[in-house]
């Protein structure tokens, strides 16, 4: 979008409006390729390498996880993007198997995911090279053992377990970044996760509350994309994984139904930025809602109806890391 195009709110979701409508016509014919999700393509190779790693390591820490309780764990990654490589780390760590669904197809590029995946094994210990090798052959291009890694792309969850065969209860952990906040129905995905799910099993996602920079790098208020009312926001959102726009007390509301053990920890809130480490929202300082209150309060009165009425620590916060445990020995469940 052209840069004057960017500082005007009506322009702005007039070309959403667009965007969604087109990605939904090339979903229905079956073309779901997209520079859209995660990808390597502009990042260097230094990048690529402490980004994998970045995501691993939170996975560990927000998790409680060590390499010890990732020995022969089963794992789901959604949204993968152009590249395999946090389930690569994962496999090298010790897990047993690691499938990789995403609904877009990344445009990817094979030389420079070898290259990636050939500086990530340089990385590892012994050890863990020799797990790597188990998962990936290298020597001639890309070779991955199915019984240990798997992929599909350009399919829903829902279609992607069932062309992947993949049985209820399968997985000890499930695993996401920067991915559920663009299903516009994420309920729809928690009640597939939660079969998928074996008891006593583990979700991590990281999950983005902002606008992904739509209204805000026009120099717009960073709530601007809430006052939009929800029959327009609908026709920018369905289908072209721009945030959903649900916040903390949804995502709070849908573990406590489906019954597990959960912790929200706050990654950005307005006024403030990113939080390193990310906590729980009772551990955060008061500046923290001291910064934030003249700031919703500016664009209060303007915020969609169902916005408006929030209170203040709901719509401060702009990232949440969920970290939720499925009750030992139950089956899936659904929700309202």
């Amino acid at each position: 979008m052209k840069r004057w195009a960017r500082k005007s709110k009506t322009l702005i979701i007039v070309y959403k409006i667009f965007q969604n409508w087109r990605m939904r016509r090339r979903f229905v014919s079956g073309d779901a390729e997209t520079e859209h999700g995660s990808t390597h393509s502009h990042k260097t190779l230094d990048e690529s390498l402490s980004y994998i790693e970045e995501q691993f390591q939170d996975y560990l820490a927000y998790g409680q996880l060590t390499s010890d309780q990732l020995r022969g764990k089963k794992i789901l990654e959604l949204g993968f993007g152009d590249n395999v490589g946090v389930a690569l780390r994962f496999l090298s760590a010790g897990a047993a198997k690691v499938i990789c669904i995403d609904k877009f197809c990344s445009k990817r590029d094979a030389g420079r995911e070898e290259e990636i995946y050939s500086a990530l094994r340089e990385q590892l210990t012994s050890e863990e090279r020799g797990r790597f090798d188990k998962a990936v052959d290298l020597t001639d291009g890309i070779s991955f053992d199915a019984t240990r890694i798997s992929y599909s792309r350009g399919l829903d969850l829902e279609p992607a377990t069932r062309a992947l065969q993949i049985p209820e209860g399968s997985f000890d952990i499930i695993i996401s970044r920067a991915v559920i906040e663009e299903i516009y129905d994420p309920a729809v995905v928690f009640a597939q996760v939660d079969k998928l799910l074996a008891p006593n099993g583990m979700m991590l996602h990281k999950i983005d509350l902002s606008d992904y920079g739509i209204f805000t790098d026009g120099g717009m208020h960073p709530l601007t994309f809430l006052t939009i009312p929800h029959s327009v926001y609908r026709l920018m959102a369905t289908d072209s994984g721009i945030p959903n726009r649900k916040l903390i007390g949804y995502y709070r509301e849908h573990m406590h139904k489906l019954g597990y053990d959960t912790r929200l920890l706050i990654t950005d809130t307005v006024g403030h930025g990113p939080h390193v480490p990310h906590k729980e929202i009772a551990e955060l300082d008061q500046v923290f809602f001291q910064t934030a209150q003249p700031v919703i309060s500016e664009i209060r009165p303007k915020l969609s109806r169902e916005y408006r009425q929030m209170t203040d620590e709901e719509l401060m916060v702009r990232g949440v890391f969920l970290v939720a445990r499925k009750p030992a020995g139950s089956g899936s469940r659904t929700t309202d």
